[in-house]
């Protein structure tokens, strides 16, 4: 017995990588004030935390894995056990230099999103730019919320919101 997985050439990488890379690879800098273009950082790529206290945690976009779970909706019904739809959460932090850039920030990422949406005719594809695994996301758009500062003074505005990514294993 095998396990495949529905549109996946080549193997698997994890998906903080494949949606860091899509982010990066589409950023329009002039999209935001001052022309920035963020850092990227994924978990699978290890970030280097410790350059937090020297400003270097400003204009930054952050990917992690949160979670793997099968994926149940009422009209994914496969007639049988062959076949299993399964999503993987991230969560995507935003952080700007001031809240219109962060704002803005969270705008070019939902803009990426939604231009390279995957579904039935258009793949997702991995850092190596072969297709992954993804078959859709749950939603074309990310809902940000505001992380609340540590301090009265917020010098780091924050978001952070949830991407969810489902894709199928096949059984054979």
């Amino acid at each position: 017995m095998t396990i495949t997985f529905t549109n996946l050439v080549g193997t698997r990488e994890n998906l903080d990588k494949t949606i860091r890379a899509l982010l990066e690879n589409n950023w329009t800098a002039g999209n935001i004030t001052g022309t920035i273009t963020p850092i990227f950082e994924s978990d699978t790529e290890e970030p280097d935390q410790l350059a937090e206290p020297d400003d270097s945690n400003l204009n930054v976009i952050m990917i992690r894995l949160f979670s793997r779970d099968r994926y149940e909706i009422d009209n994914l019904d496969f007639n049988g056990n062959y076949k299993h739809a399964w999503a993987t959460k991230l969560v995507v932090t935003v952080r700007g230099e001031s809240l219109l850039v962060m704002s803005q920030m969270e705008d070019e990422v939902n803009r990426i999103l939604w231009d390279n949406e995957p579904n039935g005719a258009t793949r997702l594809n991995k850092s190596d730019s072969t297709s992954s695994e993804v078959a859709f996301f749950e939603d074309a758009e990310i809902t940000f919320l505001r992380v609340d500062p540590e301090a009265d003074i917020d010098y780091t505005p924050t978001s952070e919101g949830e991407l969810v990514l489902v894709y199928y294993k096949i059984r054979s």
